[in-house]
């Protein structure tokens, strides 16, 4: 068969409501747009751990975080662990991730970014899963470009880092600014070269290619020219409760209204951004003449709280840190300008590929393939349900988080009705959409909602036993 190629634009820390066709008159996305004009989004998809190396092991995998025992970041992926390159690559795809992966702990005090980085099953690593704070190979890609532009496209070790701090430029999210360096050379312009360079190079091949964009995760740096084109003043403010507030560790401050519409717009100015970079890959798709045969999909790792309940960053199951923009788009396979408002799961992306490419889906995979659900009109009658609706992967989304350094434990699931979040400690959260669409009133104690806690409690307790179980093997006869 003539397996499909698959580019996967992977973002980190990407909001779910970021996409002006998906209904944000505040951000310009001309390309993002495109995707979803010839292709079908998923406005309530959800990652099954709202923080970064959990979440991408988890997404590449098709396993619950609880199953591969990795629920936080800074544990590193085991390598016997099969992901999604491993089982292409057996069907003769040339596979390749290019910028962010974060299977190791980046921050380790003892890893130098100049050693080689471990495949991890994949036939080409071109990685970086900082912003210029290591000697990776982003830094190299830009001594190539302009050796006089290092300094200026650098930017200060995370918090986690625990070497001696690089100080160049800040990176906390209430504390936008200006990319200094020239607007070709960031971070996100040179996932999307080395993209486009890849994909030339193979045209004549399958492939399976992730785009590991590091934006818009803070430092949120985007060029002038993007910061142009937004306007503070126009910025909605955070969705928060009253008293509900950040501190700026700056100034030891709480945020004040005006810096959080400068923080939104630089936010989204970031977001378009990427939105250019990714319109150069979907250029260079279409010049090759590969656009019919390939799929292009975009999502995120996690969201960005963005001052919503007080928060800034990832880790809550608050939609606006587990909920991401999903975007499937290949013509004639994938209807087109379809939304669909199902729950879907990250664990379900790499089903969904298996499935598209012909590939049975392993056993150990918990997934469910949304092809059924994004199948072209022509392509669904062979997929259809007797009774004639597209299937559902899902009733509800599970979410889970556990940091014995944060001091955070949690299994929560998200349905169309509710959200519910059950803390190691006992505590929970309630959260009924209908009324409450940003999540500020917690019912849980409300007798009122009785009937809606004990249901939500049964569902997660359903998912938290399911995700944290592999699938077993049939008896043989």
């Amino acid at each position: 068969m003539n397996r499909p190629s698959i580019v996967l634009i992977y973002t980190d820390q990407q909001r779910w409501d970021t996409i002006a066709a998906l209904g944000n008159r505040h951000i310009e996305t001309p390309n993002l747009d495109r995707l979803c004009r010839t292709g079908t989004a998923f406005d309530h998809a959800f990652v099954n751990c709202p923080v970064c190396m959990p979440s991408r092991m988890s997404m590449l995998s098709g396993r619950y975080p609880a199953a591969l025992g990795i629920a936080n970041n800074g544990v590193e992926m085991p390598h016997d662990v099969e992901c999604i390159q491993h089982i292409l690559g057996r069907y003769d795809y040339r596979t390749a991730n290019i910028g962010k992966l974060h299977f190791r702990n980046h921050a380790a005090y003892d890893r130098d970014h100049r050693d080689p980085h471990p495949s991890y099953g994949f036939g080409t690593v071109i990685n970086s899963d900082e912003p210029g704070c290591y000697d990776d190979a982003y830094i190299k890609w830009v001594e190539r470009h302009d050796p006089a532009a290092v300094d200026l496209c650098r930017s200060d070790t995370p918090p986690a880092w625990g070497g001696e701090p690089i100080r160049h430029h800040p990176r906390d999210v209430p504390n936008p600014y200006v990319f200094r360096g020239p607007e070709h050379l960031t971070h996100t312009a040179f996932v999307a070269d080395e993209t486009c360079s890849y994909i030339r190079r193979h045209s004549s091949d399958a492939l399976f290619c992730i785009a590991g964009i590091y934006a818009p995760h803070c430092p949120i740096n985007p060029p002038q020219r993007f910061v142009d084109r937004y306007d503070p003043a126009a910025m909605p403010l955070p969705a928060r409760n009253e008293g509900e507030n950040s501190v700026d560790r700056e100034t030891g401050e709480p945020v004040s209204d005006e810096q959080w519409r400068k923080v939104k717009a630089y936010y989204y100015a970031l977001v378009s951004h990427i939105d250019d970079q990714v319109g150069n890959i979907i250029d260079t798709i279409e010049e090759l003449g590969l656009r019919e045969n390939t799929l292009i999909v975009f999502t995120a790792d996690h969201g960005e709280n963005l001052g919503d309940h007080g928060l800034v960053a990832k880790g809550q199951a608050y939609d606006s840190s587990s909920r991401v923009p999903l975007v499937f788009s290949m013509p004639g396979t994938v209807a087109e300008g379809e939304v669909s408002h199902e729950v879907v799961e990250a664990v379900d992306i790499v089903p969904t590929f298996l499935d598209l490419a012909g590939v049975p889906q392993p056993r150990e995979m918990r997934g469910s393939s949304l092809y059924p659900a994004i199948a072209a009109p022509d392509q669904f009658v062979a997929r259809a349900t007797e009774s004639g609706d597209r299937p559902t992967a899902h009733r509800s989304a599970f979410i889970e988080l556990g940091s014995e350094r944060l001091g955070r434990h949690y299994k929560a699931v998200r349905t169309k009705q509710y959200l519910y979040v059950c803390h190691r400690n006992g505590s929970e959260e309630l959260y009924l959409l209908e009324n409450d669409p940003d999540q500020l009133a917690n019912v849980a104690d409300d007798p009122a909602a009785a009937a809606a806690l004990a249901a939500a409690r049964k569902e997660a307790l359903d998912r938290t036993f399911g995700a944290g179980l592999e699938r077993r093997r049939s008896a043989q006869y």
